[in-house]
Order: structure tokens, then sequence, then C-alpha cells
């Protein structure tokens, strides 16, 4: 399943690489954009990162990304996010290290208003227990265009949290939360 899906990505990479360079000399469709290319980053708010429900609301990622955007129509990015905070546990405090692997499709339905849906592997790792979870999302932002090369975007997803086990809490976790990201993207030439 992992290697039909990374094959699917790249197929759909490759075909929005030919046709952004087919369709250079227009320019109209792209808006003067020669690729559809683009690298960013967005801070990711919410409610909880998935593990126990002691983390309260605040940033929960820092987030690099890159992918293909084409202006109107819709895109497809990746991006690694992480976030390092403390939890105590029997008088123990204990650093742990946040990270989470994502990949966000996003159609655009009217105008720079776009609806989304991501899938999010999430890892934890810290003296006590390492832990892994799945996440699935769908959500809709916005898109405000700065110059012509450089975006920012700030979007709503509600996220459900597969079921993984948490060694703070002794217990089987899942559930549903809410992320916010506000981020900023620039066309790569």
């Amino acid at each position: 399943m992992k290697l039909r899906f990374l094959w699917t990505i790249v197929l759909f990479l490759s075909l929005s690489a030919t046709s952004a360079f087919a369709q250079e000399g227009s320019g109209s469709v792209l808006g003067g954009i020669r690729t559809p290319l683009f690298l960013g980053g967005a801070l990711g708010f919410g409610s909880g990162t998935g593990v126990g429900a002691s983390q309260g609301l605040g940033l929960r990622q820092i987030e690099p990304m890159i992918g293909v955007w084409y202006p109107g129509l819709g895109f497809l990015r990746v991006g690694y996010g992480f976030y390092d905070y403390q939890e105590d546990s029997d008088d123990d405090k204990y650093e742990i290290e946040h990270s989470n692997f994502d990949v966000e499709l996003g159609v655009h339905a009217w105008s720079l208003f776009y609806i989304t849906g991501s899938y999010s592997r999430a890892k934890e790792l810290s003296d006590l227990g390492d832990i892994a979870w799945n996440e699935w999302g769908a959500g809709f932002g916005s898109v405000v265009h700065i110059f012509t090369t450089s975006m920012l975007f700030a979007e709503i997803s509600y996220r459900w949290v597969l079921d993984h086990y948490d060694p703070f809490m002794g217990k089987g976790v899942s559930g549903t939360r809410l992320q916010f990201n506000m981020g900023f993207a620039a066309y790569v030439f």
C-alpha cells in the first residue's frame, strides 16, 4: 500500500511539472509562474498532540513544506513538523520530541477559498516510551497573494486521531481534535 501511494505522488508531481513546462509560453494559466513548485512553512496551533488530554491549546508544530500549488485549482504538499515539550509524570520531568509527517491535498472550491484532506504520521520520543499514531483530517482555508510569486495562507482542520497506547496515561487513546495552521509559500523558479 505504501509503495502504491508513493508511486501515485511521484506520478502526480511528474505530470504537474510536465504540464507546467508545456504551458510556460501562455503564462495566463499560472499567472506568470513558470512552475507550480513551492517551498513554505506553517505554524500549527491545536487542541493537543494526540497524546493525552493535558496538552491544552497552543503551538503544536513548526512545519517546513514543499509541494505543487496551481493557483485557483489545487495543491499537493508534503511537510515535516516538529515540536518539543515537557511532561510531568511521578515527580519526574520528561523531554518529549514530537514530530509528524504530513501529506495534504487541497482543491480550490471558490476563488481563494479551498478545502483540504490530510494524512499525518505522528511520533513522540521520550525516556518514558515512544509513541506513533496516524491522523486523518478534513478542513478548509484561504490564501492571500503577496506579489505574484508568494502567498500567506490560513486553514483550520478537524483531525481524527486513531487508537494508540499512551504511556503517560497508561491506556489506549483515540479521538478528535482541531488544528489551525498559519503559513507562507513561495514559488520556486
